[in-house]
């Protein structure tokens, strides 16, 4: 549950909707036009470093939120699997 703007989920979530939607607009990029240009190594084209980058930086940022969610639905499966304890005489 997120209980605040300043949650850094919330912010990195807000990062990634600007990335997508900058990725997103048709035409912003060569590439596109010139797909021959995806095989120039990212040594050459900053332009491929920087999506490469921003590629798995988000990746990891999916990928962690889903091992969170993962890792709570084990832990209540685990809890409530359990039974109840008894009193202790």
């Amino acid at each position: 549950m997120v209980s605040s703007t300043d949650d850094p989920n919330v912010l990195t979530g807000k990062k990634f909707i600007k990335i997508a939607a900058e990725y997103g607009q048709l035409g912003n990029y060569l590439v596109e036009f010139f797909t021959w240009m995806k095989y120039i190594p990212s040594s050459v084209a900053s332009w491929k470093k920087l999506a490469e980058e921003r590629h798995n930086a988000c990746s990891d940022m999916f990928v962690g939120l889903f091992h969170e969610v993962e890792n709570r639905i084990v832990i209540t499966h685990f809890c409530s699997s359990l039974p109840p304890r008894s009193p202790v005489m």
